[in-house]
C-alpha cells in the first residue's frame, strides 16, 4: 500500500493526517486504526511527510487573527449558502439536527450553562449574517448577551399523549427556519417525560457548522457539563483562531497563486460539454428545485460487503472507491450515460489550525467519471481510483469557487454540476460521543430517538454508506418531488443486485451484468412478450419498457 492509499484509508475513518513542525500527526478516534495500518504508517512515515508537504500547496504557517472590526468576510461556502438560504425552503434544508433520549440524573441548569460556555468559546456560534451597505453579506459576531440563547424547556410529565406531543415538538424544532440576520443560529430543546427521562433536541444552521463540527461541539458541551456538575474548571485550552480568521485567510489564499495549480486541475476536469444526469423519476421535475424529501434504509449482506472489501483491497482501492464504482455502474445501467458526475463531501480541514474549530469547513468534491459500458468492474474501479486520488490531491480548492469559475448555465431545477451525492460515513455518531463524554459522572445514559420523519433532501439522491460490523448499511435520501418511495426502494434493490453480479464476475462488461430481480425479468421476458425474441442486454430497463410501449 503506497502513501496515497494510506491517506485514503485514514479518510474512511474521518481521521486527519497532517504535518506540524516537521512531525507527522494523526487525529482519529481511539481504537479505529488497526495494527496493520499503524505498521504501514510507521514504515512510510518519511514518505507520508514528503507527500503531504508536496501536495497540499498551502503554507502551514499559523492562520493569522484578523483585526477587530464591525463585520468580517464570509468563506466561499458560506457565501453560496447565504444565497440559497434567502428562500425559506432552502433555509430549512440546511438545518443540521439531532435528537436523543437522556435517562438518569440531569441538571438542566448545568446543561444550559454548558451551552453558554460553548457559545462564549466559539464565536461562530454567536455569528449572524447581514448585508452591508452595498448588499454584500458579512459576518457579524455578537456578544453572548446580544445573542440571547436559551435552552428551551417543557415539562411533559403530566401529559397523556406524550409521544404525539414530542413528535410535534421535534418536527417543529427541525422545520423552523433560522433568521440569519438576527440569530441565534443554534437552538436546543429539553423536554421532560419522567423524573429521570428527557428528550433532547438540537438544530444548527449549516452556515455555522458541518458534520465534523457537530462532533466537536457535542464533546465540548459535555466536557463543560461534567466540569459544572463536579464543580471543576474546564480543561479546554483557549482557541488560537476563530472562524472569521479562517474565512479571511481563505479569501487571501484565493487572491494569490497558492491555489492556482489546484484551480487549473479542476478547470481541466470540467472543460468541454458537461453531462447532465438524465435519471428521470415517475414525477415531472419541478421548474424550480425543491427540497422536499424522504429516505429509505437497507443493508448489504455481510458476504457481499466482505466480497467488496476484498476486491477493492486487491486492487489497492478503498471501500469508498468500490462503492462509487458500483454507483456509477448503476447510474450507467439506468441512463446509458458514460460521462457521469457524482459529488462527495470531504472534511476540508487540511490546515493544522482547524483541528478543534467549529464552523462550515466541509468541501465538496465533484468526481467526474468517463468510461465505457464495455468496461468491466475491475477496469471501472481502476479508473475511479485514479479520479478519486487526483481529486483528493486537489481538494483544497473550494467547490463553490469552481462553480463560479465555470460560469455554468443557470438551471433553477437542479444543483450545479451534479444531482447525486455519495457519502461513506464513520458509524460513530453523536450518541456515542455524548455517552463517552458524559459517562465520567456515571449518572446519565444517552440513547438515539427513533421517531420523526425525514422530509428534506438537498439533492435528487444521496447515497449514504456506513459500516456496521461485517455489513455495510445503505441509506438513500431522495427528492420526493422527483422520485417516489417505491422507485427508490427499487433503486436500492438494483444496486445490491448489480453489486452482487460485479463481485461475482468482476471481469465481465458492466453492460452485460444483470441487475433485475427474477420478478422483473419475468415481466419483461414473459408477460410483455411471449415470443422467443431476445432483448439487447446492453439496454436499460427503461429502454425495454419504452420499446414495449411503442
Amino acid at each position: 500500500m503506497d502513501v496515497k492509499n494510506i491517506i485514503q484509508e485514514l479518510e474512511k475513518y474521518n481521521a486527519r493526517i497532517y504535518v506540524e513542525d516537521g512531525n507527522l500527526k494523526i487525529d482519529c478516534e481511539k481504537g479505529l486504526i488497526d495494527d496493520q495500518l499503524k505498521r504501514l504508517i510507521k514504515a512510510e512515515k518519511d514518505n507520508l511527510i514528503n507527500y503531504i508537504n508536496l501536495i497540499r500547496g498551502y503554507s502551514f504557517s499559523p492562520i493569522p487573527s484578523v483585526s477587530p472590526a464591525d463585520s468580517y468576510l464570509l468563506s466561499s461556502s458560506q457565501r453560496r449558502l447565504w444565497v440559497l438560504s434567502q428562500f425559506e425552503e432552502g433555509n430549512v434544508a440546511y438545518n443540521m439536527r439531532g435528537v436523543h433520549i437522556f435517562e438518569g440524573e440531569l441538571d438542566p441548569v448545568g446543561l444550559e450553562s454548558s451551552f453558554l460556555s460553548l457559545i462564549a468559546r466559539h464565536e461562530i456560534l454567536r455569528t449572524v449574517f447581514r448585508g452591508n451597505g452595498e448588499g454584500d453579506p458579512r459576518q457579524y459576531v455578537l456578544t453572548a448577551e446580544e445573542l440571547g440563547f436559551h435552552l428551551l424547556q417543557q415539562d411533559l410529565r403530566e401529559l397523556q399523549d406524550q409521544d404525539l406531543k414530542v413528535a410535534d415538538l421535534v418536527r417543529g424544532d427541525f422545520e423552523c427556519p433560522f433568521d440569519l440576520e438576527k440569530g441565534p443560529l443554534l437552538r436546543a430543546g429539553l423536554y421532560q417525560l419522567a423524573d429521570n427521562r428527557w428528550i433532547f433536541t438540537y438544530v444548527m444552521h449549516h452556515i455555522i457548522s458541518d458534520g465534523w463540527s457537530m462532533g466537536i461541539w457535542i464533546k465540548e458541551l459535555f466536557l463543560f457539563y461534567n466540569a459544572y456538575i463536579n464543580s471543576e474548571e474546564d480543561a479546554l485550552a483557549p482557541l488560537n483562531i476563530q472562524y472569521k480568521d479562517y474565512a479571511a485567510w481563505q479569501q487571501e489564499q484565493l487572491r494569490g497563486d497558492a491555489l492556482l495549480l489546484h484551480q487549473n486541475y479542476w478547470m481541466e476536469q470540467f472543460s468541454g460539454m458537461l453531462p447532465v444526469l438524465e435519471l428521470a423519476g415517475e414525477k415531472t421535475r419541478p421548474a424550480v428545485k425543491s427540497y422536499r424529501g424522504g429516505d429509505i434504509r437497507a443493508a448489504l449482506p455481510a458476504e457481499l460487503s466482505n466480497g467488496l472489501r476484498s476486491l477493492t483491497q486487491e486492487h489497492g482501492a478503498t471501500l469508498f472507491m468500490g462503492l462509487l464504482t458500483a454507483l456509477n455502474a448503476l447510474l450507467y445501467r439506468y441512463t446509458g450515460q458514460e460521462d457521469i458526475i457524482v459529488g462527495s463531501p470531504i472534511a476540508g480541514r487540511e490546515h493544522a489550525d482547524l483541528e478543534d474549530q467549529i464552523g462550515f469547513y466541509v468541501n465538496t468534491l465533484a468526481l467526474r467519471s468517463r468510461f465505457s459500458g464495455k468496461d468491466s468492474y475491475r477496469e471501472l474501479l481502476a479508473q475511479t481510483r485514479q479520479v478519486t486520488l487526483a481529486a483528493y490531491e486537489h481538494q483544497v480548492y473550494p467547490f463553490d469557487e469552481l462553480v463560479e469559475a465555470l460560469d455554468l448555465k443557470r438551471d433553477m431545477s437542479r444543483n450545479p454540476l451534479f444531482d447525486v451525492l455519495i457519502v461513506l460515513q464513520n458509524q460513530t455518531a453523536g450518541t456515542e460521543v455524548m455517552n463517552e463524554t458524559a459517562s465520567s459522572a456515571n449518572k446519565l445514559t444517552i440513547k438515539n430517538y427513533q421517531g420523526g420523519n425525514h422530509e428534506v433532501s438537498k439533492f435528487d439522491l444521496t447515497f449514504s454508506f456506513s459500516e456496521s460490523g461485517a455489513e455495510i448499511n445503505l441509506g438513500i435520501e431522495y427528492n420526493s418531488d422527483v422520485f417516489s418511495r417505491n422507485e427508490v426502494l427499487q433503486l436500492s434493490a438494483h444496486f445490491t443486485q448489480l453489486l452482487e453480479e460485479m463481485i461475482a464476475a468482476p471481469d465481465v462488461s458492466i453492460s452485460q451484468l444483470d441487475y433485475l430481480s427474477t420478478a422483473e425479468q419475468k415481466i419483461i421476458l414473459a408477460d410483455f412478450n411471449a415470443t422467443e425474441v431476445r432483448y439487447a442486454e446492453d439496454k436499460t430497463v427503461i429502454d425495454l419498457f419504452e420499446a414495449q410501449v411503442r
